[in-house]
C-alpha cells in the first residue's frame, strides 16, 4: 500500500511538468492553453506548479487540448519496440481518479509507440464515472468478462452482460455504471489516433 501511495504521489508530481512542457513545445501561453482547453489559464498555472489536483474531467480536457491521451500525464516511462509481452502476473496498476474502478494495464505503456492502450478492469458495485459525461477524442472498446455494465453512449443505453461487447467513439457524450450485484471485471480499450 505504501508502494502504490508513492506511485501515484510521484505521477501526481509529474503531471504539472508534462502539461507546461508540451505547452511550451507548442510555443502556447497560458492563455492560449486555457483558451483550446476550456480551463482558466489560473487553474492551468495552479496545476503546472503542482498547487492543485486536477480532476479526470480536467486533465481529459487539457490532454485533449495538447493532442495527447490522458494515460500520457498519468503512466510511468514503459517499454518501447514493435511488440511488447505482459505477463498475467506482473501487470501494472494503472492510475485512475475514477472511484471504484482499478486499472491493470494489458498493452504498452508508453505513448509514442502504439495508439491504443488496453487494461484488465474491475468496477465494484454501484460504483460510476461521475455525474457529469465525459467526452474526449479517440473511440474505446468495452468487453464484458463479469458482472452487468450499464453505459450511455450519445443518450442511448447499452447493458453489457457476460460475453457482450461495445464499440463506440469517444468524441460522443459516454458514462458508466457497475448496476449489477457483483464486481464486474472487462477488457477496456482505448484507441487514439494521432493528431
Amino acid at each position: 500500500m505504501a508502494e502504490e501511495k508513492q506511485q501515484v504521489d510521484r505521477i501526481v508530481s509529474k503531471l504539472g511538468e508534462k502539461i507546461k512542457t508540451l505547452r511550451t513545445e507548442k510555443g502556447w501561453s497560458l492563455q492560449e492553453l486555457a483558451e483550446k482547453s476550456s480551463i482558466s489559464a489560473a487553474g492551468i498555472h495552479k496545476i503546472e506548479s503542482n498547487g492543485i489536483i486536477p480532476t479526470i474531467t480536467t486533465m481529459m480536457k487539457i490532454a485533449d487540448a495538447l493532442g495527447r491521451k490522458v494515460s500520457y500525464f498519468i503512466e510511468e516511462e514503459g517499454e518501447k519496440g514493435d511488440a511488447v509481452f505482459i505477463s498475467s502476473r506482473k501487470r501494472e496498476t494503472i492510475f485512475t481518479f475514477k472511484k471504484g474502478l482499478s486499472l491493470q494495464g494489458i498493452s504498452a505503456k508508453k505513448y509514442g509507440d502504439f495508439i491504443m492502450t488496453a487494461a484488465y478492469a474491475l468496477v465494484q458495485v454501484r460504483a460510476s464515472s461521475g455525474k457529469k459525461p465525459m467526452n474526449h477524442r479517440g473511440e474505446e472498446l468495452i468487453y464484458c468478462l463479469q458482472g452487468q455494465m450499464e453505459f450511455q453512449v450519445k443518450g442511448k443505453t447499452y447493458i453489457l452482460n457476460p460475453g457482450d461487447s461495445l464499440h463506440f467513439r469517444t468524441h460522443l457524450e459516454h458514462s458508466w455504471k457497475n448496476i449489477g450485484d457483483v464486481q464486474a471485471r472487462l477488457i477496456w480499450v482505448l484507441a487514439v489516433p494521432p493528431s
